[in-house]
């Protein structure tokens, strides 16, 4: 997991070059304006504009990829994303790992709290279990884009 801000010169700097090349999209793009949907800017990397409306966490299911990295980026509004950055011996309960590269648990434990405020980005490799779309103090809806790498892009 990467957690930084796109304004922070480090934390953009010092990414693989597959996720920089996402991460200055990201800066250099006005995607506050853009509508939502699936993009393919770069053919090593495509991204979804997303609208939600956060929920408790109690009510969001944690989920791991097994292919693809996300890249988690607020454009507006705030959000917690929760992490499992241990092993874990809870199963998937829902495997779309074939058609959709996901699978979600029904539980999970001694997850980590990342907060995503306007500029803050989270990137989670595959294998790293996380719970987006939780609310941050009250229930709001928030614009973020998640953008999608193939894990072998990873150098």
């Amino acid at each position: 997991m990467i957690y930084g801000n796109i304004n922070t010169p480090w934390s953009v700097e010092s990414v693989p070059p597959v996720i920089r090349r996402a991460l200055d999209y990201i800066a250099n793009t006005d995607l506050a304006n853009m509508d939502f949907g699936v993009y393919q800017p770069a053919k090593d990397f495509s991204l979804q504009v997303i609208d939600l409306t956060t929920k408790d966490k109690a009510d969001t299911k944690a989920e791991v990829h097994r292919k693809k990295l996300d890249v988690h980026y607020s454009i507006t509004g705030q959000e917690t994303i929760y992490c499992r950055v241990a092993p874990t011996d809870h199963k998937v309960s829902d495997d779309q790992f074939d058609e959709r590269d996901i699978g979600f648990y029904d539980d999970m434990d001694t997850e980590v709290e990342i907060p995503l405020n306007v500029g803050d980005f989270v990137v989670l490799f595959p294998d790293e279990i996380h719970r987006p779309g939780c609310r941050k103090g009250e229930i709001a809806v928030i614009k973020k884009i998640v953008v999608k790498i193939d894990g072998d892009m990873i150098e």
